[in-house]
C-alpha cells in the first residue's frame, strides 16, 4: 500500500487470523494436506515430487542446485529426491555441455501423463477453496496474489 493512504499495518493487529504472514502460511499448508489426501487414489507421487515436477513445467530443464532453490531445499535433500525419481523413471538427468559439474534435470512422458493427474487435483483443491466466491472474486484473488508475488519476487530474487 502507498504512504498517505489506507493501508494494512500488520502492527495492528495481534490475532492470527488476521495476520497475513499466518493466512497465506496456513493457506498453503492446508492446501497441502487437501492435496495428500486427494492424490493418494490418483497420483503415484508425494507432493513433493509433484512440486519437482511442475517447477520443471514451468521453468523447462533446468540445473539440479536451481532446482533445489526453488523447492527450499537442501541440494543433498534435493539429490535424494530426484534418485528417486530418477530411478523411478520420472526424470532424467544429464551433465550440462558448458560446465561438467552441474547436472541438467529435465522430465520424462511418464511425468508429464502424471502431472497432468496432479494438476486435476489441484484444479479440484482450487474449487473447494474458492467455494461461494463468484467467478469475478476469483479472479481479483488470484491477480491480488500474482501482484504479492511480485512485490515479494522484486525483493527477494534480486
Amino acid at each position: 500500500m502507498t504512504k498517505g493512504s489506507l493501508s494494512y499495518n500488520p502492527r495492528m493487529t495481534t490475532q492470527l487470523e488476521e495476520r497475513f504472514g499466518f493466512l497465506i502460511s496456513d493457506v498453503g499448508r492446508l492446501t497441502g494436506k487437501r492435496f495428500d489426501d486427494l492424490a493418494k487414489s490418483s497420483v503415484d507421487l508425494t507432493r513433493a515430487q509433484c512440486r519437482v515436477l511442475a517447477n520443471l513445467a514451468h521453468y523447462g530443464d533446468i540445473n539440479q542446485a536451481r532446482l533445489a532453490d526453488l523447492l527450499e531445499v537442501a541440494p543433498i535433500s534435493a539429490g535424494r529426491l530426484l534418485d528417486r525419481m530418477e530411478e523411478g523413471g520420472w526424470i532424467e538427468r544429464t551433465a550440462n555441455p558448458q560446465d561438467r559439474r552441474e547436472r541438467q534435470v529435465r522430465m520424462t512422458p511418464k511425468a508429464e501423463r502424471t502431472l497432468s493427474k496432479a494438476r486435476k487435483v489441484g484444479d479440484e483443491i482450487a474449487l473447494e477453496a474458492l467455494n461461494g466466491f463468484t467467478d469475478e472474486e476469483a479472479k481479483q484473488l488470484i491477480a491480488l496474489l500474482q501482484r504479492v508475488r511480485g512485490n515479494l519476487s522484486r525483493l527477494v530474487d534480486r
